[in-house]
This record gives C-alpha cells, structure tokens and sequence, in this order.
C-alpha cells in the first residue's frame, strides 16, 4: 500500500478472542509499519464480553444486538467508560494536531467537543494524503464493528471519481503511462491481477 500510495484505514479484529488487547496491536502499528495512527473507536467490553464499540468522532456508543450483530443500537456512552474515551479522543485529537493547524488549537486547549464535520473532513484529509490512518475496532465473525469501518470507507477514502488512474500504453514503444479517464462510453479496460501459469 505505501508502494502505490494507497489510503488505508485499519481494522483491529478478533477483539472477541482470549487476550484480545487492541492497545497493544495499536503501539505495534505504530513501532512495526511507522504509521501515524490512532483509534477513531474504543471497544466496549473484550473477549467475551465484547458487546459494541464507542465512536470516538461522534462520541456515541454503537452496541450490536441479535443474532449476527446485524442489528446498531446507538446510545450514550457508559459512564464507567466517559473518562477513558475522553482520554483516547485527546489522543486522537493529539496526533491530528501533529498534522493540522486547526486540531492543535484544539488540543493545546484540551477541546473534546469538536465539530463532528470538521473532524470527520480533517481525518478525511490526512487519510487521503497518506499522513494519517484511522484505526476500527470490532470482531468480523461476530459482525461487531463492521458497519463502522464500512462507514469509515465511505467517510474517509476517496470516491472513484477523486482517484486517477493510469496503464501503460501497449502501443507505444517505451512505458509512456497514461491516465485512465472513466467514462462508460469508452472501451472496457480492466485491470488483471494475480495472474498464475498452470
């Protein structure tokens, strides 16, 4: 992904198993692949217990009820939970500030009640610049933090028609790249990938 300049955002899965410690994938994530990274979300409960996680951005707990975790319950946040969120949105706010005029007003002034746009374009931006990568939390298999991170890639990665794409020209001589133009009225041009001789 940093090879071709890719925006990611990081999904921190299997919160549900024994030892689950997302902090520590976190600090890991950080030290291994020296990325700019910070939890966007704070889990409610772990292992077993893990029932929903918090949005740090709107500051609402997001529960997961019936059987597959497909039903979202949005409530207040646990008050035995306030102060540590709190701490993780200064945090966040904290490593945005690293990048962005506008976060390190706020957290020079320990402000956690930030516009939810504002925040939302800010991490969009340095998303999309490869500076910065939300972190999610959740369990796949138990569907427990998906629509999060779904909401998070319509949030904070670029639409198609904000990426620019290019191929080489098959008829020129050198590798000339050109720019791919999306247009349905052109001829189909894909992409092959993974391609294995048998």
């Amino acid at each position: 992904m940093k090879r071709y300049d890719v925006p990611r955002l990081i999904f921190i899965n299997k919160l549900d198993r024994m030892g689950a410690d997302p902090w520590n994938c976190l600090a890991q994530v950080r030290d291994r692949l020296g990325l700019t990274a910070a939890a966007v979300q704070v889990n409610i409960g772990v292992e077993n217990g893990l029932e929903g996680v918090v949005d740090l951005v709107t500051m609402k707990a997001i529960y997961f009820d019936g059987s597959s975790g497909e039903v979202l319950r949005e409530e207040e946040i646990p008050a035995d939970m306030l102060e540590f969120c709190l701490e993780k949105k200064l945090e966040l706010i904290g490593t945005l500030a690293e990048l962005d005029e506008a976060m390190e007003e706020y957290y020079m002034e320990e402000i956690h009640d930030i516009p939810i746009d504002e925040l939302k374009a800010c991490i969009r931006k340095h998303t999309l610049s490869l500076e910065f990568c939300p972190v999610f939390l959740g369990s796949a298999f138990k569907n427990k933090g998906v629509q999060p991170l779904l909401n998070g890639v319509i949030d904070y990665l670029p639409r198609p028609n904000e990426v620019k794409n290019f191929a080489f020209d098959p008829k020129a001589e050198d590798e000339t790249k050109i720019e791919m133009i999306i247009d349905n009225k052109k001829p189909f041009v894909g992409l092959a990938f993974k391609l294995e001789e048998t």
